[in-house]
């Protein structure tokens, strides 16, 4: 047959019926739409129920409708979704009154018994967006996709368009827009599923199957304002908590799975690494692998995607096995350069751990030909085992030197092997066994190792290893009876340490508080007694309050002493701030400036 034996009426006839025949099976929705209707913009609407009891009480609302015939090939009819042009001038006389739902019916050309409905829910917010920048054009094309044949969804959709677009014309407030304000109260995202009481929809699959209603409610404002998303933004729903541990090859990951679920398909996360999409409808999965920066993930990730790829299984809680098929990879997966990668990282965490560094290391920030390289050669050469070329001046037989390598920085020592050639013997600093020479005025101290380092040392060195701190004192001690005076300085740039830090580590606090108290009971006579309390108790006020005990002796030091700076800090952690300021004005310049540099100045308000 051919397109001319149908009029335009006789067409715009059959989608109607088709429209009506479908909303009549409904249970919530009662159509009146006109035939062979001349309306302009409307061929009629639709009256919204709260049930199937057709009252005047039940009556919810009613929303207006366009349906629009249109002859098309059998093969058209199997389309999910198509494009209409539809008036400018109708689509802002639709978006002033409250929108409208858009129908278009393929009608089969060769058999006009058959056809596929279409529809666009129009909301004024949809609009808006439909004819940005186009209100000039004479026409404008919509998105339409396939109207569902289940009643219950539907209901849904009139339902969910009568929500939206009762709010009318308001114009929507963008998420960049949204991120800035401060008046923003509460952001609610709303959907409506009608279903049959027997068979309760997963939430999951009401959100991601439906449109978002979203809106921001605003201080002061009397009515929800509509957010505008953008048309590119699809719902993913994150599922982190409560699922099941894996085993791959006998290996067991504990909080390493997360699932993405989208409308059409589900991607696995396992670990930070690797993904698995699996469309919904499709055989075989997509794998990803993305190395992470962190170095214990990349020993994680690798060792997984190692063991997955050998297997193409994965088991759930013991129990449930998951065989993937076939694995598609937008790049090919080396399995043996994978393996070379996974024991070059294992050996840079064992270098790491050897230095006495456990902190993550960020090996990411370092992918490159050159910093690898050296990395590579700092292993090769650590502990004297292969002389390196370092410029440094000096004709000295050692030196300290500070190294970065990416997130960390290490403090090394060198042995000259060849001035003038530049080549070193390196080692680590910490390692060292023997005593270090401290001068510090004209005062010079055998002392431990650690008193080489300044407050910012202990901050920002990675391979020092705290807990050896206070033992390396002590095995001074019979070479030098004076330990506890550079032991003293150390706990002071502890303390600074621990202020300057931004997130004051509890490992410095804790080294601090054990050397003043071992400086506390064992120093005697060496320090005073007022500088071993004040310098404890300082320690101590960090991590909690004072109790009485300790603050009467502060107490006797600010009344009995007549060294003016103990009185000064002895006041300060009494929190007598106004007799600390007056004490801090009897000092001389220089002795205001020293008494600043100290960390009991933290204190001061």
């Amino acid at each position: 047959m051919k397109d001319y034996q149908y009029n335009s009426d006789q067409i715009e006839q059959w989608g109607a019926d088709a429209v009506g025949a479908v909303l009549s099976q409904t249970d919530t929705l009662r159509r009146f739409i006109k035939e062979n209707d001349k309306t302009p913009l409307w061929d009629g609407y639709v009256i919204i129920y709260k049930s199937s009891n057709w009252t005047k009480e039940n009556i919810i609302g009613t929303v207006s409708v366009q349906v629009k015939g249109k002859l098309a090939t059998k093969k058209e009819l199997l389309d999910e979704s198509i494009s209409f042009q539809v008036d400018v001038v109708d689509l802002i006389k639709y978006q002033k009154n409250f929108g409208t739902i858009y129908f278009v019916t393929k009608i089969n050309k060769q058999d006009t018994t058959q056809h596929t409905i279409y529809y666009e829910t129009l909301t004024p917010k949809k609009i808006r967006s439909y004819i940005k920048g186009k209100e000039n054009q004479a026409t404008c094309t919509i998105k339409l996709k396939k109207l569902p044949i289940d009643k219950y969804e539907i209901q849904s959709i009139f339902y969910n368009f009568y929500r939206e677009s009762s709010l009318g014309d308001i114009p929507p407030i963008s998420l960049d827009e949204l991120s800035t304000r401060k008046d923003v109260v509460k952001i609610t995202a709303g959907t409506t599923k009608f279903s049959p009481k027997d068979k309760q929809p997963s939430i999951i699959d009401v959100l991601l199957n439906n449109e978002l209603f979203w809106t921001a409610e605003l201080a002061n404002h009397p009515t929800p304002i509509p957010i505008d998303l953008g048309t590119a933004t699809e719902l993913s729903i994150i599922l982190k908590e409560g699922l099941p541990s894996i085993l791959v090859k006998g290996e067991k990951y504990d909080n390493y799975l997360s699932i993405i679920e989208k409308k059409s398909s589900i991607i696995y996360k396992f670990g930070k690494s690797t993904t698995i999409e699996a469309q919904k409808n499709a055989k075989g999965v997509k794998l990803k692998f993305t190395s992470s920066d962190l170095l214990s993930d990349r020993i994680k990730d690798l060792n997984f995607i190692i063991s997955l790829v050998e297997t193409h299984e994965i088991r759930v809680d013991d129990n449930d096995v998951l065989i993937l098929g076939e694995i598609i990879s937008d790049n090919p997966f080396d399995l043996d350069v994978a393996k070379a990668e996974l024991n070059y990282y294992k050996r840079v965490d064992e270098f790491w751990k050897s230095l006495k560094v456990f902190d993550d290391f960020d090996i990411g920030n370092i992918d490159s030909n050159s910093s690898l390289d050296e990395l590579n050669l700092l292993m090769k050469s650590m502990n004297g085992k292969k002389s390196v070329h370092i410029d440094i001046d000096g004709d000295h037989p050692y030196y300290l030197y500070k190294k970065q390598v990416s997130n960390f920085k290490i403090i090394l020592l060198l042995e000259t092997v060849d001035q003038e050639k530049c080549m070193y013997k390196i080692y680590n600093y910490f390692d060292h066994k023997g005593s270090v020479k401290i001068v510090r005025g004209n005062i010079e101290n055998i002392s431990s190792k650690y008193s080489a380092l300044d407050s910012d040392d202990f901050i920002e060195l990675s391979n020092i290893d705290f807990s050896d701190i206070l033992h390396s004192y002590k095995e001074i001690l019979p070479l030098n009876n004076r330990i506890y005076d550079p032991a003293n300085y150390d706990l002071l740039n502890l303390l600074l340490a621990y202020d300057k830090h931004k997130d004051h580590p509890a490992i410095i606090l804790k080294t601090a508080k054990d050397i003043a108290g071992w400086l506390l009971e064992e120093s005697g006579e060496i320090l005073s007694d007022e500088i071993k309390i004040i310098n404890y108790l300082q320690t101590v006020k960090r991590e909690r309050e004072l109790t009485t005990e300790e603050n009467c002796k502060l107490y006797d030091i600010a009344e009995k002493t007549d060294n003016i700076m103990y009185k000064l800090g002895a006041n300060l952690l009494l929190e007598n701030y106004k007799v600390a300021r007056l004490q801090f004005e009897e000092l001389k310049d220089e002795e205001k400036e020293l008494f600043k540099s100290f960390p009991i100045y933290h204190f001061w308000q």
